[in-house]
């Protein structure tokens, strides 16, 4: 189990083995206290995307996911 502290700076990677970006930061809902997603600034245009939770497949030395709609942070999908 890693902490959310550990998650930032981490690459992400899709399933499809594009580089997406970094973790930026992690997305928590405040009333239950779970993660619901991950923040990366796309690697090419820069702007804030949210990963949602479902899509992980995997962490360890990278974050893994499945390839999906990119979606701007705040944004709902």
């Amino acid at each position: 189990m890693r902490s959310l502290v550990e998650l930032n700076g981490m690459r992400i990677y899709s399933d499809r083995a594009r580089f997406m970006g970094t973790v930026e930061d992690t997305m928590i809902n405040d009333k239950e206290g779970n993660v619901v997603g991950l923040v990366v600034y796309d690697s090419k245009t820069r702007k804030p995307l949210s990963i949602p939770y479902g899509a992980i497949i995997a962490i360890a030395d990278i974050v893994l996911v499945s390839s999906l709609k990119k979606t701007e942070a705040g944004e709902s999908s």
